[in-house]
């Protein structure tokens, strides 16, 4: 039990020594993330459809040979 409560105190102590950002510094972090990853969406949509569309090509080729 002695292990657990100098480790929750060494916690304790390296928390308050933590600098934590400001809610300005959090939402402009929070914002570039969604955007992020709208971005990425949509990229990787964009990506799918193309395979996608060359896939079905490729197979109307190869089964009925147009």
């Amino acid at each position: 039990m002695k292990n657990l409560s100098s480790f929750l105190q060494e916690v304790k102590v390296e928390l308050s020594r933590v600098v934590w950002p400001s809610k300005e510094d959090f939402w402009g972090s929070v914002v570039i993330v969604i955007v992020t990853m709208i971005a990425f969406a949509i990229f990787l949509g964009f990506v799918n459809k193309v395979f996608q569309a060359g896939t079905l090509r490729g197979f109307e080729v190869l089964v009925f040979g147009r």
